[in-house]
């Protein structure tokens, strides 16, 4: 079962598609990671005051309702999809740790009802489980399996497949700790922030639901001034269609970042990721790389940055390599205590061999933007992003995303153009019940046949944490 634009798909498939479904779900592989100063004490987390104790286990289960309305909810220009959908979101995470072993399990389940003709109905779930062993204060192991549903699959899948997300308490390079509800505390319980919302950009998709599987290894390594993290993760998706855009595939991912002080304020860092694609005929197997090499500062003043080079490749079977180079930074100013704004750019060129088969994969940006290209496409993509948050009171909490991404594809007269932006505003009523509202806004312009698109989303929710 497809939308409409289906069709449209099929049209200009080996070209600039779809955008990202979430906003910090994109494989980490240019982000700068601040190393440690010092190695954390370890031991369990604080007990947090806002879970749920059970037999040693700390639950944190919560319900999200919300409203959403759109002139053109999956960025389509033939057979818009608009109007108000409406849904509802349990989930729960239960943590237990002592200090060595901590195990974490996470649940979800979202169903939304769109309004169109055939009553389109979305109802998407995840289990992960997360089993950590730290022998030492300063090396941890972690597995983590993951079960996850989707009603809606892109037209592309990314090369590199966006890493799991673990719901685990993460201890940060400062010390402090993250909980699995967002709350940042100190390690002697005292609450200091909060996690920031993610944001979706808008996106493009067809209806074919789909399973994924994900298996996840992982080691840290802690040194006085210096982090080694290397991971490797299998992934298994099946399609409950096999269309032209979307067959079942296995993905083995291996992966790396490290960082180390070099004074007291320059830090190198590294990330990279090496993926390989099996996937169902005809479409051929393929090898993909992403790696960066950069330098970073701590806060200095009200500034804080990092700058990285590196190179992306990629080879389907039968086919000479391709790729380009990749490069970009960030940059973060603290105007005032309760006021963050943040900018972000990233250069992706990719090379791709003529008379090269049309892939169905995307190359991985590491930043948010509503188009991604295929691996067997020459494009020369630029994507920045400006980002504010503001603290407005201790209840209220304002934040912004604006950005611009460019796809110019070499030797040829095609382009494509996005700005998007999305504004959200978090009121928290009580500790346990917060209100939110967004706008979303997503254009689309190319000299594409049917590819300029534009989008205006609201939602409104009510989140309640038990």
């Amino acid at each position: 079962m497809l939308f409409a634009i289906q069709n449209r798909l099929g049209a200009f498939g080996a070209l600039a598609l779809v955008a990202g479904f979430f906003a910090f779900l994109e494989p980490n592989v240019a982000r700068a990671q601040e190393p440690p100063q010092t190695i954390p004490k370890g031991g369990p987390p604080p007990a947090d005051p806002n879970a749920i104790h059970f037999d040693g286990w700390q639950l944190y289960p919560s319900l999200e309702t919300f409203s959403q309305y759109s002139n053109n909810y999956f960025l389509t220009t033939p057979g818009k999809i608009a109007g108000w959908s409406f849904g509802l979101s349990p989930a729960v995470t239960a943590e237990w740790s002592n200090g060595i072993h901590a195990t974490t399990l996470y649940g979800n389940f979202t169903h939304i009802e769109y309004p169109t003709d055939n009553q389109v109905i979305t109802s998407d779930g995840e289990a992960t489980i997360t089993q950590q062993y730290a022998p030492l204060r300063d090396l941890n192991f972690s597995i983590l399996g993951d079960y996850t549903h989707h009603t809606l699959a892109s037209a592309l899948t990314s090369a590199i497949p966006s890493p799991v997300a673990s719901t685990a308490s993460t201890t940060l390079p400062n010390g402090n700790i993250v909980l699995p509800n967002g709350t940042i505390i100190t390690p002697s319980g005292q609450v200091v922030g909060q996690i920031g919302p993610t944001f979706n950009v808008g996106t493009l998709s067809v209806v074919n639901p789909y399973d994924a599987f994900t298996a996840t290894g992982k080691v840290q390594k802690l040194f006085g001034d210096g982090i080694v993290t290397l991971a490797t993760s299998f992934l298994r998706q099946d399609y409950e269609e096999q269309l032209s855009q979307s067959r079942d595939f296995t993905a083995k991912t291996f992966s790396e970042d490290a960082a180390f002080w070099v004074g007291p304020i320059l830090y190198i860092y590294s990330s990279g990721a090496f993926t390989l694609n099996d996937n169902t005929n005809p479409v051929p197997n393929s090898d993909v790389y992403r790696v960066v090499g950069g330098l970073g500062t701590h806060q200095f003043g009200l500034f804080r940055a990092s700058a990285y080079f590196g190179h992306q490749g990629s080879q389907s079977l039968g086919f000479p390599w391709a790729g380009g180079n990749v490069y970009g930074g960030t940059f973060t100013y603290y105007p005032t205590p309760i006021w963050t704004i943040g900018a972000n750019l990233d250069v992706t060129i990719n090379l791709a061999p003529a008379g090269a088969l049309p892939s169905t994969e995307a190359l991985s940006i590491p930043i948010s933007t509503p188009l991604q290209v295929s691996l067997s496409s020459s494009t020369h993509t630029t994507t920045s992003t400006l980002t504010s948050e503001y603290r407005i009171s201790p209840v209220w909490t304002a934040n912004a995303l604006f950005g611009y991404s460019n796809i110019q594809y070499l030797y040829s007269p095609l382009w494509q153009d996005a700005w998007f932006g999305t504004a959200m505003l978090k009121y928290d009523i009580h500790r346990n019940v917060t209100l939110t509202i967004e706008y979303q806004y997503a254009s689309i312009v190319s000299n594409i046949p049917f590819t300029s698109a534009n989008r205006n989303f609201v939602s409104m929710s009510a989140s309640y944490k038990f």
